[in-house]
């Protein structure tokens, strides 16, 4: 059997303030979980945390992205994100 791209995907609805909320949470979170990684001094742990900052990341993008399409309003979380995003390059 062929495996597809979005064989594991979910679905979930959220009402404008569930998803602001859980976009705050993964905010702050990736934050502590970049600090995390900084000081970690394990490879393999490392590695591990840095793959879940990833599906992490992925996921606040597309709530971002969900939350535009609807027109609310995620100025803050934009913010966060991009600084976040030019002191990790």
């Amino acid at each position: 059997m062929e495996s597809r791209p979005y064989d594991d995907a979910m679905a979930a609805e959220l009402n404008s303030d569930e998803s602001t909320a859980v976009r705050k949470a993964l905010t702050s979170y990736l934050s502590d979980l970049r600090m995390e990684i900084a000081n970690t001094d394990n490879a393999e742990f490392r590695r591990g945390l840095q793959a879940e900052r990833a599906a992490l990341e992925s996921a606040l993008t597309k709530l971002d992205s969900a939350a535009t399409a609807t027109g609310e309003q995620v100025d803050e979380v934009i913010t966060i994100t991009l600084v976040w995003t030019a002191v990790s390059s």
